[in-house]
């Protein structure tokens, strides 16, 4: 528990200046902190990730919930088009994944395949869970990512290794060294935020969701939403987005859904920007674990229904790029974070280590 030196002169303005100077420090987590009123001293508790109504708690940890989920259907009334190589989809169910963003971080991973490069890739960033690092903190979810390179998509870039370059306007998430993320249209005003320094960013397509509204070109342009199996606009898709207050959601379905079903679900789960990720049979895959994974030898506990693939792929090695989820450390206090890109243009590993006060304990000592 962090502490202030008691001072019975203290005035509450003075103690709210350094409370909100230590929140900062701590990248922008809770603290615990003391308030002195005179000779009284009283603790003031930080506020844990709650569950909330309507959704499932997946993983929890001393900080409250880290993932969560539930079962959307939508309806064929949000999902039509004119287009008449398409079916319309009846309701749809969607799988939604939520990631907290105070207990929680996310790391993205290129595949063996895809996006092709002739360039020795860091081991944080290769085709499987980097258990070394990654599994220090404990994996609690793992997710695919997006469409080819041969798509012509958008960009990626992580470790200072461009695999194709970014494209103003796409869609895009951006990681930092800590494992936050921001999502926003490339080089619109204000993303990234000036103090991000992102390490990693992956674009797909233009923005499916965008203030809360899904975008109209769904309807009138579905097609530009990817290239489906045989021309048949009904196919498995999955998508991404934010929330409000700044969580990660992730929809997913493998019965043949339409873009405009995807932004609906992404919408009714709370994001307020979303992008499509990857779509057609072979490629969504999902999985989520009840308790942090430190060994690829750990389950994935929920799974997407009906996927040609075990979440499990991810753990050994998988052709194309995901992402994983982190657990953050138990004491909100100590965080996991790596040593991020600096100002040059190297290439930069970034394995995880705790960082903060009282992160004793949060890597176990080896035995002698």
């Amino acid at each position: 528990m962090a502490k202030h030196a008691k001072r019975r002169t203290a005035k509450p303005y003075v103690l709210l200046l350094i409370s909100v100077l230590i929140l900062a420090l701590c990248g922008g987590g809770f603290v615990v902190y003391q308030k002195v009123h005179g000779t009284t001293t009283t603790t003031t508790t930080i506020a844990k990730e709650k569950k909330q109504a309507g959704w499932t708690v997946i993983s929890s940890s001393k900080r409250g919930v880290m993932v969560d989920y539930r079962l959307l259907v939508i309806p064929e009334s949000q999902s039509t088009t004119t287009t008449s190589t398409s079916s319309v989809a009846p309701g749809a169910e969607f799988t939604v994944l939520r990631m907290r963003a105070r207990t929680t971080l996310l790391r993205w991973h290129s595949g063996t395949q895809d996006p092709p490069t002739t360039t020795t890739l860091p081991y944080d960033m290769g085709p499987h869970i980097d258990w070394a690092s990654e599994g220090l903190a404990g994996v609690v979810a793992a997710f695919n990512g997006g469409f080819k390179k041969a798509a012509k998509a958008g960009g990626a870039i992580s470790d200072g290794i461009a695999l194709e370059p970014l494209v103003r306007g796409d869609m895009t998430i951006a990681i930092n060294a800590q494992g936050h993320w921001e999502m926003g249209p490339w080089l619109a005003k204000g993303f990234p935020t000036k103090k991000f320094r992102a390490i990693s960013f992956r674009q797909n397509l233009l923005p499916l969701v965008l203030k809360g509204v899904v975008a109209p070109t769904v309807t009138t342009n579905p097609m530009a939403w990817g290239d489906p199996l045989r021309h048949v606009l009904t196919q498995p898709r999955t998508g991404l987005g934010v929330d409000a207050n700044g969580n990660l959601i992730f929809v997913a379905s493998m019965t043949g859904v339409l873009p405009s079903q995807v932004g609906a679900a992404l919408v009714s789960a709370g994001a307020v920007s979303g992008m499509e990720l990857d779509m057609n049979p072979y490629w969504p895959i999902m999985g989520a674990a009840s308790a942090p994974l430190h060994t690829q030898t750990g389950k994935f506990t929920l799974q997407l229904k009906d996927s040609q693939h075990s979440a499990g792929v991810f753990a050994t090695g998988w052709q194309r790029d995901f992402f994983t989820v982190m657990a953050e450390p138990d004491k909100w206090t100590c965080n996991w974070q790596s040593p991020g890109l600096g100002t040059g243009t190297a290439v930069v590993a970034q394995p995880l280590s705790p960082v903060g006060t009282n992160c004793k304990g949060v890597v176990p000592t080896p035995k002698k």
